[in-house]
Order: C-alpha cells, then sequence, then structure tokens
C-alpha cells in the first residue's frame, strides 16, 4: 500500500536545534571571551561558536540549527548598564555578514528575529523585569509592522544573499495584530508561541497565506534547570533547594522527550546563545550552562528514528506533505501537488509495504528499507507528476 511519509525518508521524528539573539554584539561579564559572546567573535577560537562546535557539534556533526537573528542592534543589550558592551548591525561589520553566509552554508539555517528586538520603558534600567517591550508588542498597524519585518528579509538577501523564510515573535510577546503582519508578509512558517505542556500538539496554520505554525516545546536545559545559578539572589536560594530533586526532573524530561519522539511530534530545542546579559543575570536558557543537557538530549535521541533538520527543512516537508494527493492507477504512481508558495526543491518521501522502483523521464528511484518500511524521496513540481511503477 503506497502513501505519503509523515515524515522525510520515513524517520519517526524530526529534531532542530533552535537558537535565539544571534547578534553581533558582546558584553564584558564574565572571565571566559565564549560568555560573554552573542555572535562578536564569529568563529574564531574562544568564541561561543567554537563551544558548541568542540563541545556539541564535532560529537554529534548530524544536528541542524536554525539560528533567530536580529538584524539591527539589540536594543535589549543596554548601554547604560554597568557592563561594557559592543553591539552592531547586520552590514556592519564584514566578519559577521561573512560568519553567517558560512552558518547557512553549513547547512544551519538564518531565520527573522525581529529588527532590534524591541526596547526599555527605561533605558536607565538595566533590567528586563518588567522594564522591556519585545518588538511585535509596539507595531501599532499591521503596515508598519509588515515594512519593519519585510525590511530584514531584504537585507538579509542584500548583505548576505541568504533567504529567509521564517522566523520567530520576540519573547513571543503580541499584540491582536501580529499574526495578520506575519500572514501579509506570507512566510513558510513562524514560531508563534511555547508549546512545553501540550503533548498533543500537531502542525497548525494560520492566516490567509497558511503560514505553519511552528512549535517550541523542548528546553535545552531541561536537564541542568534546577541546579545551576541564575544570578538573582533570590532564585538561587531557591535552588539550592531545588538542585536536589534535579535527578528525579531529569527522569521527566527523558519521558517528555520520548513522549514527542513517540508522538511522531516535532522536537524543537530551544536555546539562546551566551548567558551573559546587561543586569548580570544568566540568560536561560543558554548553550554554554546548558552543556550537559544538551549532550544529555542529543545522546538520547542517537538511539532513535530521528531525522535531523532545520526549521526550513521541517516546514517544507510539511507543505509539500499537505499539498500533495498521492493516487495509483494501474502501473503509475501520480502525486498531485499544490506549489502555490512556489518553493524551490519539493521533495516527498513515498512509502510501502514491500520493496518496490519507480522511475519517470529523468531517473529511476529504487527503495530502501527505513524504519520498517521501504521508502523513496523523490522530488515534485507543482501540478501533476507521474512515476511508472517498474517493481512492485
Amino acid at each position: 500500500m503506497f502513501k505519503i511519509a509523515t515524515w522525510y525518508n520515513n524517520f519517526q521524528a524530526p529534531a532542530v536545534l533552535m537558537i535565539d539573539d544571534l547578534s553581533d554584539s558582546y558584553i564584558e561579564v564574565y572571565d571566559e571571551t565564549y560568555k560573554n559572546d552573542w555572535g562578536y567573535c564569529c568563529d574564531t577560537k574562544g568564541g561561543s561558536f567554537d563551544f558548541l562546535q568542540r563541545n556539541l557539534l564535532e560529537k554529534y556533526p548530524y544536528i541542524k540549527i536554525t539560528y533567530f537573528v536580529p538584524y539591527l542592534k539589540h536594543n535589549v543589550i543596554n548601554e547604560n548598564s554597568q557592563y561594557k558592551c559592543k553591539k552592531f548591525a547586520l552590514g556592519d561589520r564584514t566578519a559577521y555578514s561573512n560568519f553567517l553566509k558560512e552558518l547557512n552554508h553549513k547547512g544551519y539555517e538564518i531565520a527573522h528575529h525581529g529588527s532590534n528586538h524591541g526596547e526599555y520603558i527605561d533605558e536607565n534600567i538595566p533590567s528586563t523585569v518588567n522594564n522591556w517591550k519585545h518588538e511585535w508588542e509596539l507595531f501599532n498597524d499591521v503596515e508598519t509592522g509588515v515594512n519593519i519585518t519585510l525590511e530584514g528579509v531584504k537585507r538579509f538577501k542584500d548583505i548576505c544573499n541568504i533567504d529567509v523564510v521564517g522566523g520567530k515573535y520576540c519573547g513571543y510577546l503580541t499584540i491582536d495584530n501580529s499574526q495578520e503582519i506575519i500572514d501579509e508578509c506570507n512566510f513558510l512558517y513562524w514560531c508563534v508561541k511555547v508549546n512545553l505542556l501540550e503533548g498533543d500538539y500537531s502542525e497548525e496554520f494560520f492566516g490567509k497565506n497558511k503560514i505553519i505554525s511552528f512549535p517550541t516545546n523542548y528546553l535545552g536545559n531541561s536537564f541542568v534547570r534546577l541546579s545551576y545559578r541564575t544570578g538573582n539572589k533570590k532564585r538561587d536560594k531557591i535552588k539550592n533547594i531545588l538542585k536536589y530533586f534535579q535527578p528525579l526532573y531529569n527522569i521527566l524530561s527523558y519521558i517528555q522527550l520520548f513522549k514527542l519522539y513517540r508522538k511522531q511530534h516535532i522536537i524543537s530545542i530551544q536555546e539562546h546563545s551566551s548567558p551573559s546579559t546587561s543586569s548580570g543575570r544568566v540568560q536561560a536558557p543558554n548553550i554554554i550552562t546548558d552543556m550537559k543537557s544538551l549532550n544529555k538530549i542529543f545522546k538520547f535521541l542517537k538511539r532513535f528514528s530521528v531525522w535531523y533538520a532545520t526549521c526550513r527543512e521541517i516546514s517544507m516537508y510539511i507543505y509539500v506533505r499537505e499539498n500533495s494527493n498521492l493516487m495509483v492507477k494501474d502501473d503509475e504512481l501520480i502525486i498531485e501537488f499544490n506549489n502555490d508558495k512556489n518553493i524551490d526543491g519539493a521533495v516527498i518521501s513515498i512509502v510501502n509495504d514491500i520493496s518496490f522502483e519507480i522511475k519517470n523521464s529523468d531517473r529511476v528511484f529504487p527503495s530502501e528499507e527505513n524504519n520498517g518500511y521501504h521508502v523513496v524521496n523523490v522530488p515534485v513540481n507543482d501540478g501533476k507528476n507521474t512515476f511508472k511503477i517498474v517493481k512492485n
């Protein structure tokens, strides 16, 4: 029985590491360079990406990352803070632009995360607690929000030759017109909300352009969440007690991770690029503080049938899957694909109980076994795609 696989190549579930707030910025809070680096050090030795590379990516080179990147100077880095800082907009420094190009070339994704992320209510107070408004809370009309958002898409293309197809609300905080803004921009996907407790989450769409609502459903700090210090005295006193419950919390974290996998849900692991903030408190989650936790997560996932992909790759597959219809007529396999968004490189995975082979005018596609089925991954174009069933 031929059918369309839920996920590419019939993997059981996809997984992506999502890292927020990569920016051309640096805050001198710690003695170690890599802790202070938001992206300013690029891929140089001692920076945060070098730390990530040495401590995680070399062990699990198949991990895919989607970086959510503001295109102007990151406003949450408060220049009135006691800590020295550097911050630049996209295009100010060639080294940073080249760094984003290199990340894209490595197969990672650069995604939209606003212009400057938002603004302080009182700039003289370096803490964001009750003193900060995120970007999509500030757009009083749709037109302004659309223009500012699309300006980022244009800059990434003009400066780095990177096509941005999705993104994330800053802080997941919005007002009534926020989804309309994203819909008008006609992105492929957008991270709308945190779905940590929604075990039955499935793909959702919004707007007239059917934007894919991409989930954020797993915290990268799950296995250290109760044990590390935050820089907040009250919280750290509580954590001195809570840290003894971390082993129990680990069990619950493994259960949650396996539940996402077993239900074939997207596993989207949320992180930030640096622990350093203008207030001196630890930004949580972050790839530095959470490295032990991240290693536990990917070591656990290694034993399963996981498709490691970016938010873009996962969303593209969802789009193709949800807009394709498969039919078998005599010795032909027909896939009708409605490509209203005109995406390039559309691929769909076809599975069958037994070994099979299909072909079109260009090539032959023999099936390979994966996760208990025989599967082929075939490119499809808008409209009718016909394949001859050679062997079944």
